[in-house]
């Protein structure tokens, strides 16, 4: 695939973007693309981070988004558990898709455990389409152009099934400061080393070493083969 400039990764909740395509956005900076992340449901609080504020926690976001190399984080605070998918939120996120006119978008994949995760994939799905289409103007008068690569990474969920791998050994330090910057939510769980570990396995499975991150190819457009920085691997 020739250079891409704009991407966009759209994550159910904090964290999910750096646990699920943590390693392909550092490598998408350091090849120069402005990668722009959209967060869609806001904090679920537990007694193990209840003392925890707000603005903490905000903070602990943009320390990640500022290890990964973000250019840009949008925290649309739809609240969770009590989550829709409403018209309101398919125009915040299509308005976010018309201005980015991102090249490469990736999402929860389509069969993700958790019910919010399905349904920030469901939301995705459409508001691509609706974001391509000459409707909606109140969410931006100026179509945007189809991306040429949408990809589905998993979290909650490892895929049986997988079209594409990246190669993230160059990343893989960096996904995981990202991760520890998260530090409430080390305290549900060791996602630190989850992550690690899931890439040394997803590594070790497509090319036999290193550390990679494996996705659904959803949508391949324009004709052109494979992923910015691909190294091949996966199964179908």
């Amino acid at each position: 695939m020739s250079a891409v400039t704009d991407v966009l990764v759209v994550a159910p909740h904090p964290d999910d973007d750096v646990i699920g395509c943590g390693g392909s956005i550092a490598k998408h900076v350091r090849d120069g693309a402005r990668v722009s992340v959209v967060i869609v449901i806001g904090r679920e609080r537990s007694a193990l981070d209840d003392a925890v504020t707000d603005a903490e926690f905000a903070a602990e976001t943009e320390a990640a988004a500022k290890a990964l190399g973000v250019h840009r984080c949008i925290r649309l605070d739809e609240p969770s558990r009590d989550f829709r998918p409403s018209r309101r939120v398919h125009l915040d996120l299509v308005r976010v898709l018309r201005e980015v006119r991102p090249q490469v978008v990736y999402l929860p994949h389509d069969n993700d455990d958790d019910v919010e995760h399905r349904m920030v994939h469901q939301l995705t799905t459409e508001a691509l389409w609706m974001a391509q289409s000459e409707f909606f103007q109140e969410a931006g008068a100026r179509p945007m152009p189809a991306p040429r690569l949408v990809l589905g990474y998993e979290v909650w969920a490892p895929m049986a099934r997988f079209q594409y791998a990246e190669d993230i050994d160059g990343q893989i330090e960096t996904k995981v400061e990202a991760m520890r910057a998260y530090v409430s939510q080390l305290r549900h769980a060791a996602w630190d080393e989850g992550i690690r570990g899931l890439a040394r396995y997803r590594g070790a499975v497509t090319t036999g070493s290193g550390h990679a991150e494996v996705f659904q190819v959803l949508s391949l457009t324009g004709g052109h083969g494979g992923a910015p920085g691909a190294t091949g691997g996966g199964h179908d």
